[in-house]
């Protein structure tokens, strides 16, 4: 019995010992002892180890993370990326505790998300982990809209703010370099349509070209007048004086393929015994006159020149030709006594060969130019060609603009439908 009352004097000895130890702050017993600090961090670890027992606020009183050991910091910093490898780009956030600041500035303060609703949207909450280990170009991540320009209805320009020097056409052409809106050009001449002969004359060629388009006009610098010389004032068949001011008028007749006496053919005429060449008068009715009381040898009021490079292959009593290529161009009537070149002499476009008259070897004839284009065609050999067209365009290159076409009609002249009575011969 004495045992046992020893142990429980022991026991009780014991606990009033202890009881030193259960004491409160400020009562007067010893101060807590501070306990021994944990484990060291690892170099590379996030951060300190977590709380042994849950806590119910791991950011601080304040909500914001508070800082540890100034040491901790200084070795996170130093085992933490660069952040000038990460950009300005958004911090991850941990998917449990989505972040409360959203990315996009353009967002309105009032569309923040709660912060006990996780945010989804995948511009502001990476994928995985690994997202902030990526380098991102803040002017290249197409997750972040503050860089991105939106144009604004200032930034339109409507076509009347573009300064002119600023337009251009298809061609890239500044407007300030694009030409200037061309005139139109008034005609130079007129003349009939080719084969519109005048009526009871003959008939035309129906289907005329221009058979030598690159000619020069065989007449210098002088007005001219295409038209016939024999159903005209001063003809044979018309009568009247050839100096009468209606002869010297447009529009120009075409008068190949006219009729005539002898028995002359072109392929080009729908009939035999035709004119085979253009008849040109010359000038004005005054110098028509001028001519007239001027000596047959001395008449060279009016240059004739070569209508092609070419050589002169033959000189007549009243006739000229020039070969050139597959043509030869025949020139008839010129002052033969005046003549600048002779049989075998080359020539060149645009060279003086002679001056306008009226010699026909004796037989009358009115002041003017006969001219006839003679082309090798080939099987049917050497044929009359309807030179209207090709005059009419060398005449719109010498005066320098275009001449108008007038639709098919008759020219004011004292003729009737006309046959050749028997007995009379026309010949020129």
């Amino acid at each position: 019995m004495k045992p046992t009352r020893l142990l429980l004097l022991a026991s009780a000895a014991l606990m009033l010992s202890a009881c030193d130890f259960v004491r409160f702050p400020g009562d007067g017993g010893p101060s807590p002892t501070t306990p021994d600090a944990g484990p060291a961090v690892p170099p590379g670890a996030p951060g300190p180890p977590p709380p042994s027992a849950p806590v119910d606020n791991p950011y601080g009183a304040d909500g914001e993370d508070t800082p540890t050991d100034p040491a901790d910091d200084a070795e996170d910093t130093a085992n933490s990326p660069d952040t000038d490898d990460l950009g300005d780009g958004p911090d991850p956030v941990d998917a449990d505790n989505p972040a409360t600041d959203p990315i996009d500035v353009d967002t309105p303060t009032d569309d923040i998300p709660d912060v006990d609703t996780p945010d989804t949207d995948p511009a502001t909450t990476p994928e995985d982990d690994d997202a902030s280990d990526q380098d991102t170009n803040p002017e290249t991540d197409a997750n972040t809209d503050t860089d991105t320009d939106t144009e604004t209805p200032g930034d339109t320009l409507d076509d009347t703010d573009i300064p002119a020097e600023d337009i251009s056409d298809d061609d890239g052409n500044d407007a300030a370099s694009l030409p200037d809106p061309v005139e139109p050009v008034e005609p130079t001449f007129s003349y009939f349509e080719a084969g519109a002969l005048l009526p009871g004359s003959g008939q035309g060629a129906p289907e005329q070209i221009a058979y030598a388009p690159d000619l020069v006009f065989p007449i210098a610098d002088a007005p001219t007048y295409l038209q016939s010389q024999v159903f005209s004032f001063g003809g044979g068949v018309a009568g009247g004086d050839q100096c009468d001011s209606r002869n010297y008028a447009y529009p120009w007749r075409d008068n190949f393929c006219e009729v005539r006496s002898a028995n002359r053919t072109s392929p080009y005429c729908p009939q035999p015994k035709v004119h085979q060449g253009q008849d040109i008068r010359v000038g004005t009715p005054q110098e028509c006159n001028t001519l007239r009381r001027t000596a047959a040898s001395d008449r060279t009021l009016h240059k004739v020149v070569a209508v092609s490079d070419g050589v002169i292959s033959h000189v007549g009593t009243y006739s000229v030709n020039l070969r050139a290529g597959g043509r030869i161009f025949k020139y008839m009537h010129m002052n033969m006594d005046k003549l600048q070149v002779k049989a075998g002499d080359p020539v060149e476009a645009g060279q003086h060969i002679g001056y306008v008259s009226n010699d026909f070897g004796g037989t009358p004839t009115t002041f003017h130019l006969h001219f006839e284009i003679t082309q090798n065609d080939g099987g049917a050999g050497w044929v009359h060609v309807p030179p209207y067209l090709s005059l009419a365009q060398a005449y719109e290159r010498r005066e320098g603009g275009p001449g108008e076409v007038v639709e098919a009609g008759n020219v004011g002249v004292a003729t009737t439908p006309f046959v050749i009575p028997e007995g009379m011969e026309i010949i020129e």
